[in-house]
């Protein structure tokens, strides 16, 4: 399990966009959950603590034991959220915390989407009011090592990594997160990389011969190619500090589709060490001010969109969306 790659995107029309790739061995992309407001749900797996959503929202994800599991989403005031593979770097508390919501790793993405309604309110939470605990998941039987990626409809971004010294809460960040080292260590290494252009290079003299790039893209010459955590956070930057500014929405779902095409991972590339294939099970793109939820899947590009419509948000209960994961394509004649 290597984990994925995500990133923040802004439209010459202000709307604001979180999207990501989910990298797992195992299939993923199966429904999307909508969570109402007023919904009470457990918040981790060791016990029956409950909290009372404020907000409706939506995800990929689950509902096991009427509790959601979201890998990311949207809520009803355009906070957007995603959590990402930490591992090596992610220390939760041991003990629940009388006092505290206590959140098993996986279900950080739901609770917090169900209490906040902005970026100040996420770090008001991972500050005061919520812990992060050894809980594993039943799945997988073991404790996810995850951080989060936060966006709301400002366009900034949060970071949340919980470390052995604490929760950093990263609020000037580039807006991408990939996976370990944590954020810090990828920002610095950026800085290997500041020849790396969109413009072509010029030729140069050489030994008494003119020299000149093959082609274009020379430019691009020693941007990292493969699947590592830090090439992948460099190449998603690049992309994004680079690409020409969308106009509207679904523009920036088709950029952000691109983007992400330039980090996913084909089934066979990445073999884990008990030989499981890691890849992208899905890519989402997400929009703060409509709060639809894009995606696109491994066994079906087809980008599909749920929308908190007023009649999905005033729904009582969860409702889950099943996902086809089977490739749909247009045949023209």
């Amino acid at each position: 399990m290597i984990g994925c790659s995500s990133f923040t995107l802004e439209t010459e029309d202000n709307k604001h966009f979180l999207s990501r790739t989910m990298d797992f061995m195992i299939e993923m992309a199966e429904q999307v959950v909508f969570v109402p407001k007023n919904k009470n749900f457990t918040t981790s797996y060791s016990t029956d603590n409950e909290i009372k959503s404020k907000y409706a929202f939506l995800g990929m994800g689950e509902v096991g034991n009427n509790s959601p599991i979201l890998f990311d989403g949207v809520n009803e005031h355009g906070l957007t959220g995603a959590t990402l593979y930490f591992p090596g770097f992610a220390v939760y508390h041991d003990a629940q915390k009388k006092g505290k919501i206590n959140v098993s790793p996986d279900k950080v993405i739901p609770v917090i989407l169900a209490l906040a309604n902005d970026l100040d309110e996420v770090a008001r939470l991972f500050e005061n009011e919520l812990q992060i605990v050894n809980d594993p998941n039943s799945t997988l039987n073991k404790v996810p090592p995850l951080h989060f990626i936060f966006s709301d409809t400002s366009g900034k971004s949060l970071i949340i990594e919980p470390k052995q010294d604490g929760v950093d809460i990263i609020d000037n960040s580039i807006g991408v997160m990939t996976n370990s080292p944590d954020y810090n260590w990828h920002e610095t290494n950026l800085r290997n990389y500041l020849s790396v252009s969109p413009q072509q290079h010029q030729p140069i003299e050489f030994l008494s011969k003119t020299l000149r790039p093959f082609s274009q893209g020379s430019g691009t010459f020693g941007l990292p190619g493969d699947f590592t955590p830090p090439s992948r956070f460099v190449r998603t930057a690049f992309l994004k500090n680079n690409v020409f500014k969308p106009k509207n929405e679904i523009e920036a779902v088709s950029l952000a589709h691109h983007i992400l095409e330039s980090v996913s991972i084909p089934q066979g590339i990445v073999i884990t060490e008990n030989q499981h294939s890691d890849y992208t099970c899905y890519s989402a793109y997400i929009c703060s001010e409509s709060q639809s939820y894009y995606f696109s899947t491994y066994g079906n590009q087809r980008i599909n969109k749920i929308t908190l419509t007023d009649e999905l948000k005033n729904s009582d209960d969860y409702q889950q969306f099943k996902v086809n994961n089977k490739e749909d394509i247009c045949t023209l004649n």
